[in-house]
Order: C-alpha cells, then structure tokens, then sequence
C-alpha cells in the first residue's frame, strides 16, 4: 500500500473512526457495527475493504489493527495535533485584541504596557508555532 493509499484509506471520517476503534483493541464485525453505530453491513463491509493493510482478520475473526494501521493512526493524531496548533494561535491573537480592547476601555493609562506585553507575546507564540513547529497559517489543501 502506497502512501497515496493509505491517505485514501483514511480520507473518510468513519474509517478514522474505525482504526481508533481497533486501536482499543480486536473487534468482530458485529462489534464494529453496533459500536459505531452503522446501520448497513454493507457500507461496514465497504468501509472495511478501503482499510486493506490497515487492518486484517486473526484466526478467531477478529479484526484487528495492523503495524501500518498503527503508523496511519499516529499520523492522523499527529495532523488533528497540528490543526489545534493553529486553531490555538488564533485564539491567542483573539484574546489578545479582546484584552487590549478591554484595557483600552477600562484602564487606557495601561495600554502601552498591554500593548507592548501582546506584541511580546505573539511574536513569540508565532516563533514557536509557525518557524519551531513549521505549522502554516492556511490550512495546507
């Protein structure tokens, strides 16, 4: 399975949800099923298909997760990290404006501090998620 594949593989919210699944631990079809809530066996059974090495069936008909079903695993955790990485830069500027608003409102002798603590701030929480992390400000498409 290329790479190409395994993003194919994983493209698909309920197959993410499936390796997460597995990742708990073997799990029978049915078990699958009932836990994820799916109604069809065939759109399971579908699902399942696109996962080929990612999972497999042991000799008691379990499915389970397999070495690169792992490393797929730990990759998708890995990108949902970066993207609350962003996210997370992005409330830090909110916040900031909302705090400097706030003391320009209330306290306007103490702007200039807040100001220049902010810009502080940023440019060292912008170092740290964009340069450190190499995490871009526009989701990558």
């Amino acid at each position: 399975m290329s790479s190409s594949d395994v993003f194919e593989a994983v493209s698909y919210p309920l197959r993410i949800e499936i390796i997460k699944l597995l990742a708990k631990g073997p799990k029978r079809f049915a078990d699958i099923k009932r836990e994820l809530k799916i109604d069809s066996s065939g759109l399971l059974d579908f699902h399942l298909k696109k996962l080929d090495d990612l999972i497999s069936v042991n000799s008691e008909g379990f499915y389970i997760l397999t070495d690169k079903g792992a490393a797929a695993l730990q990759a998708i955790e890995t990108i949902s990290r970066y993207c609350w990485q962003r996210r997370a830069w992005y409330i830090n500027l909110l916040f900031n404006i909302i705090m400097n608003i706030y003391v320009l409102l209330t306290m306007p002798e103490y702007l200039p501090y807040t100001i220049t603590i902010s810009v502080a701030w940023m440019a060292l929480y912008s170092y740290l998620t964009f340069i450190k992390r190499r995490i871009s400000i526009k989701p990558r498409s």
